[in-house]
């Protein structure tokens, strides 16, 4: 009989804040109230890293910025992990709380060696 990891909020936490799960994991382990403000989060960090992109005045199309007004993914590509770990902190401070976690999170990790 094989043991069988226990995997704790804590353990999930740690990957999320370390930017080593997607925004979209992270997403579907919060209860559906909570995936809204995660989502929004998440968004502020996008429209941060699009507008200091297009503050440094040097576009990634020679015809110019691509997401006047909007997000632009060229400047999230860039941030790379940093990205993730933004959205994991984001993610770490709702789930903490209990009641914001998907009912079946444990599910998810359930055959993920942590």
């Amino acid at each position: 009989m094989a043991a069988t990891a226990v995997v704790t909020p804590d353990d999930v936490i740690t990957r999320a804040t370390e930017g080593r799960l997607s925004k979209h994991a992270l997403a579907g382990l919060l209860a559906p109230e909570a995936r809204r403000r995660f989502a929004d989060a998440c968004g502020r960090i996008e429209q941060r890293y699009t507008s200091e992109c297009r503050d440094m005045n040097d576009p990634c199309l020679e015809s110019g910025c691509s997401a006047e007004g909007e997000r632009c993914l060229q400047p999230i590509l860039r941030a790379g992990i940093e990205y993730y770990k933004e959205c994991g902190a984001e993610w770490a401070k709702l789930f903490a709380d209990s009641a914001n976690r998907d009912g079946a999170w444990k599910a998810t990790f359930a055959h993920y060696e942590m």
